[in-house]
C-alpha cells in the first residue's frame, strides 16, 4: 500500500467522550484533506459503507469533502475512500478505522486512526496492544472540556 515516510508506522489514538465519533472524524478528515493526504475510511460491512458515504454527502457545501466508495467510479481520484476493508487504490497514506476493528495489513499504511469509545475501552486497549506489538509508533489523544486535543502519549 501506499507508505510515503520513512521509519515505523504511527497508530494514533483518539479518546471520543463528548463529541461522537462521526463528529471528530469529520474534523479529522479535513484536516488530512487540506494536508494534502489521502485517506481510507475502513467502514467494515457494507451497510456501514452507505452509512459513511450518506454522511458525508450532508454535510453543508461549505464542509464538503471529496469522496467516493471503494466499488464506484474513479475512485484513485478521490482524497477520501470509504471501503468495506483497508484499499489504497487513491493513494491513501491514512487509514481511519470508523467502527472500531483493526486495520490489517495496516502497517503498510503511514497512519492508522483509531478512536477511543468511552463505551468500549476494553476493545480499544486491545487494538492498542495488537499495533504496539507490530512495532508502531503509538500515540493517544484526548479531548479537553475546553475542546482542544491533547497528546497523552
Amino acid at each position: 500500500m501506499a507508505r510515503t515516510q520513512e521509519g515505523r508506522p504511527i497508530a494514533r489514538f483518539y479518546q471520543v467522550a463528548a463529541s461522537s465519533i462521526e463528529g471528530v472524524m469529520i474534523v479529522l478528515l479535513h484536516k488530512l484533506v487540506e494536508q494534502g493526504r489521502r485517506v481510507c475510511l475502513v467502514a467494515g460491512d457494507a451497510r456501514q459503507v452507505r452509512h459513511l458515504d450518506d454522511l458525508l454527502w450532508r454535510q453543508p457545501p461549505d464542509r464538503f469533502l471529496p469522496h467516493g466508495v471503494w466499488n464506484g467510479a474513479d475512485v484513485e481520484r478521490q482524497p477520501v475512500l470509504i471501503a468495506e476493508r483497508p484499499d489504497d487504490r487513491n493513494g491513501a497514506t491514512v487509514a481511519m478505522a470508523v467502527v472500531g476493528g483493526l486495520v490489517d495489513g495496516s502497517i503498510e499504511f503511514d497512519v492508522v486512526v483509531d478512536f477511543v469509545d468511552a463505551q468500549a475501552p476494553a476493545a480499544a486497549r486491545e487494538r492498542y496492544r495488537y499495533y504496539q506489538g507490530r512495532d508502531f509508533a503509538m500515540e493517544y489523544w484526548f479531548c479537553s472540556p475546553e475542546g482542544k486535543w491533547i497528546r497523552k502519549g
